[in-house]
C-alpha cells in the first residue's frame, strides 16, 4: 500500500492531529517534482517529444528557461494543473506541454 493511500485513508478515520500531519505531508509529496510531456513542432517532419522531469535540473523549470520561454509563458507553465495543456510559440517552434505530475 502506498504512503499516499495510507495518508488519504487516515484522513477519514484517525485523529485531528494525524489529519493535519497527513494533509501537510500530502502537500509535500505533490510539490516535490513536476513532470511535463513536451511536443516540439518545428514544422514539416521535425516533430519531437520529450519527458521533462524537474528533478533532473538544478532549478525549477530550467528546461523552459534554456529554451527561452517568455516570462508570461513561464508563469503559465508554473501554474499548470495536472493534465492541463499549454502551448508556447517560439520563433522557430511550437511547444505543447502537458503536465503529467
Amino acid at each position: 500500500m502506498s504512503l499516499r493511500l495510507i495518508l488519504q485513508r487516515g484522513l477519514q478515520y484517525l485523529s485531528p492531529q494525524f489529519n493535519y500531519f497527513s494533509q501537510r505531508l500530502l502537500a509535500q509529496l505533490d510539490s516535490k517534482k513536476r513532470i511535463w510531456i513536451v511536443q516540439v513542432d518545428e514544422g514539416g517532419l521535425k516533430n519531437q517529444s520529450f519527458i521533462v522531469d524537474e528533478d533532473n535540473f538544478q532549478q525549477p523549470m530550467e528546461w523552459m528557461l534554456n529554451k527561452h520561454y517568455s516570462v508570461t509563458d513561464l508563469e503559465n507553465v508554473a501554474n499548470m494543473k495536472r493534465a492541463e495543456v499549454v502551448s508556447v510559440k517560439l520563433t522557430n517552434a511550437k511547444h505543447s506541454l502537458i503536465r503529467a505530475k
